[in-house]
């Protein structure tokens, strides 16, 4: 049994997942933007609304960047791994390609 196991799938899965979390959140963006304060009678929560507009895309916009700078870091963390599998793959064959 290995004392050490890596997911890779998992890896390439949570990585595709922070790339693509920009665009989920760019769409979300623009449906909240789509909302006019205009469309709120009431002065004080149409204020509310518009704070909310601004509050939610520079959030968006954070958290966008910070998944991209994950997704980037678990691209390095997955060819690191890969790297040291096949390094220590490469150790354990002898001359021949057999098992040392």
């Amino acid at each position: 049994m290995p004392d050490v196991s890596i997911d890779y799938a998992a890896i390439a899965a949570s990585k595709t997942a922070y790339k693509n979390m920009r665009s989920m959140l760019e769409g979300a963006t623009r449906s909240l933007s789509d909302v006019s304060g205009s469309a709120v009678a009431q002065s004080d929560l149409r204020g509310k609304l518009e704070d909310l507009h601004g509050s939610w895309g520079r959030g968006a916009k954070k958290l966008a960047e910070y998944a991209e700078d994950a997704g980037a870091g678990l691209e390095g963390i997955l060819e690191a791994f890969q790297g040291l599998d096949s390094e220590l793959g490469a150790s354990m064959t002898g001359e021949g390609g057999k098992s040392a």
